[in-house]
């Protein structure tokens, strides 16, 4: 009985997770963005007033988050527009891929047509007649088009949702002193520092989490940008900013930013050795920082199973779309911290991570 009711309780869970993406996905956020400018806020109120320094903590956020966007949006308007004069190589390319494909069965959907294949004796016959070479700048137009208005949307949907975010951010921050003293009022001593203790355990937890992800995600940047500075590809800032966002990603991230660049090397170049050049240092680069550099810098502080990491993100992608890809690591991250400090929960610690022996026997116990 214990275990269906723990089960149904677990489905409801998850499907209210879901339903309520609209406010819990900004609310996890907004407890993310608390969490990293509490030590800003804490310091700020040393040396102002508590409100003025909460006005400056959230501006300061705000500043950060904006110039981001700020960013992703200019380099998707470069590119576009770089794409737009680049169509005739764009037609080509896609010619010779779905020529390719046709090999292997499959069939490649034309450029700018929606994803509508023409039909054959009319294609035949605009061949025949020499109109091939106006579909080609229609279709490179179109696709640096909508890839600017993709990101547009994008940004405008980004902005209410970190707006959101960062209001309830402010909140946290606003509230957390006066949470502290009711839970001091309301619960014994012990259990009121058991229970702050964890919660400031799982802060630290993430903000340790955010710092080193930063670093490997600069190193990640900084390597790529050097990269397309030595193979010529244009927009070195562009790839660079892309890598450094997807590296937050555990796992799948250092492979999605191989993508962007190589794809543009494919475009910008005539011929195919320098993109495939590119493409193989890029992933070797890759891989070395994956294997290597990130390993030693996260040190233990990621001691997650890798299958973890991969269902994690996998599961909170299906859950929130791509920020939860984002926020996957943390949350498990959070969950490893809370029940490894409960006997009845620890089971739940011991698979998510890899602990040493030593560490399972130190590790605090309670009930």
């Amino acid at each position: 009985m214990r275990g269906l009711l723990a089960l149904v309780a677990t489905l409801l869970t998850l499907a209210a997770l879901q339903l309520g993406r609209p406010v819990m996905l900004p609310l996890v956020t907004g407890l993310m963005i608390a969490a990293l400018a509490w030590p800003l806020f804490q310091w700020l109120q040393r040396k102002i007033p508590r409100a003025l320094a909460l006005l400056v903590t959230i501006l300061a956020v705000t500043a950060v988050l904006l110039t981001i966007l700020g960013a992703i949006g200019w380099s998707a308007v470069a590119v576009a527009s770089d794409l737009r004069k680049r169509s005739d190589r764009i037609a080509s390319l896609h010619q010779q891929a779905s020529a390719v494909a046709e090999r292997f069965g499959l069939d490649l959907p034309p450029l700018g047509s929606g994803g509508e294949k023409p039909d054959s004796s009319t294609a035949g016959a605009k061949r025949s007649t020499g109109e091939q070479t106006a579909a080609p700048v229609t279709a490179g137009e179109g696709g640096g088009s909508r890839l600017a208005n993709r990101v547009g949307v994008g940004i405008y949907t980004m902005l209410g949702y970190l707006g959101l975010a960062v209001g309830f951010a402010a909140l946290i921050l606003a509230e957390l002193r006066d949470a502290r003293h009711r839970i001091r009022l309301r619960f014994e001593a012990a259990q009121a520092d058991r229970i702050i203790g964890i919660t400031s355990e799982v802060a630290d937890s993430i903000r340790r989490y955010f710092k080193v992800k930063s670093i490997t995600s600069g190193i990640a940047g900084v390597a790529t940008g050097l990269l397309a500075l030595i193979f010529g590809i244009k927009f070195v800032a562009v790839w660079a900013l892309l890598a450094f966002l997807f590296e937050y990603v555990p796992t799948i991230g250092s492979i999605l930013a191989v993508v962007p660049p190589v794809a543009y090397a494919f475009i910008q170049f005539d011929g195919v050795a320098k993109p495939f050049a590119a493409l193989g240092v890029f992933m070797v680069v890759q891989l070395f920082l994956g294997n290597y550099v990130d390993p030693r810098l996260e040190g233990r502080l990621l001691s997650i199973s890798p299958l973890v990491v991969l269902l994690a993100i996998v599961f909170w992608a299906w859950m929130w779309g791509a920020p939860g890809s984002l926020l996957g690591i943390p949350i498990v991250v959070a969950v490893t911290v809370v029940t490894r400090h409960f006997a009845s929960t620890r089971w739940v610690w011991a698979i998510l991570t890899e602990p040493d022996a030593k560490e399972a026997e130190d590790a605090p116990r309670h009930s």
